[in-house]
């Protein structure tokens, strides 16, 4: 399976990088990780789409390497920070607590970081305006994703429930370009959440099926949402506020194991028959009881 997973930051650290040592109780034990907040901002690439358009997302950067922590311990709030590196993602268990009965629930929860590869402090101290202002300037380089993976299934397909935009949701495997030094040797795989929007998750939806691969060029977003679990020990409903990393693609290309272009353009065309067929069968059928009413004389109840 072909290996691609390369992620390019520009963005702002947020707040203190976290230390995490052998020992949590001993300052001096061996560092085994950094992990800092780092504020990013997602461009809209349709063109003479608006500058408020833009957002805003908060990653996750965290590494093992000797030489990259030494460089992102010494990172403060402010700073303005370049990277490329690749997106890991894990299984852990997570946890809730029912308001009833205070019972303390675990289930299995996705957590999704950048592990980088090349760092480079660009500037320092700047504030919250500064730093949104300097993120605009670089908006095309300061959140993009290309991985290369293949569909652990057949896309989820919805509409939002306000706007009626196309939503299309899917897990794919990317297998490990790079080995993270800190993680298990048995983990050589990454399964990182897509999620895409209008026309492309129109034909992810068509083109993508169950082991189909393919290249998608785009994004990161954090997206925050409510979980509901039923509680395993009085039964009461219990609402848990959870967060995914998600890629959003800016276009997606299906290679092997997918429906072509040509196949889609098939698909939608045989639709749109079926629901010309349909809508003229309506029509006739309306004539038709019409038409008999007038027979009968109208209504025999009038």
């Amino acid at each position: 399976m072909a290996r691609h997973n390369e992620v390019t930051l520009y963005g702002q650290v947020s707040s203190p990088p976290l230390l995490l040592r052998e020992s949590s109780q001993d300052p001096d034990s061996r560092l085994c990780r950094v992990l800092s907040s780092f504020t990013v901002i997602r461009g809209i690439r349709d063109f003479g789409a608006k500058d408020q358009r833009m957002r805003l997302d908060e990653l996750v950067v965290m590494s093992g390497n000797e030489k990259i922590m030494d460089f992102m311990k010494e990172w403060q709030p402010g700073d303005i920070v370049s990277l490329r590196g690749t997106l890991v993602t894990n299984d852990y268990n997570k946890t809730c607590n029912c308001a009833e009965c205070g019972h303390t629930q675990i289930y299995r929860g996705y957590s999704a970081y950048v592990y980088p590869i090349y760092v480079r402090l660009v500037a320092q101290g700047y504030t919250p305006e500064q730093g949104l202002a300097d993120l605009r300037r670089n908006a095309e380089v300061s959140n993009r994703i290309t991985v290369i993976g293949k569909a652990c299934g057949k896309p989820a397909f919805h509409r939002h429930e306000r706007s009626g935009t196309p939503i299309s949701s899917y897990i794919i495997d990317i297998e490990r370009k790079y080995r993270v030094k800190e993680d298990l040797d048995s983990n050589r795989h990454d399964f990182p959440a897509v999620k895409s929007y209008g026309k492309i998750a129109e034909n992810d939806y068509l083109a993508i099926e169950e082991g189909g691969m393919v290249f998608v060029d785009g994004q990161l977003q954090v997206r925050n949402y409510t979980r509901k679990f039923i509680c395993e020990e009085c039964g009461a409903e219990i609402e848990k506020l959870d967060n995914v990393t998600e890629i959003v693609p800016y276009s997606t290309e299906y290679l092997t194991g997918c429906h072509s272009m040509a196949d889609i353009t098939a698909i939608r065309e045989q639709a749109k028959e079926q629901q010309e067929f349909e809508a003229t069968q309506e029509i006739f059928a309306g004539r038709l009881y019409a038409e008999e009413d007038a027979d009968r004389g109208g209504n025999q109840w009038d």
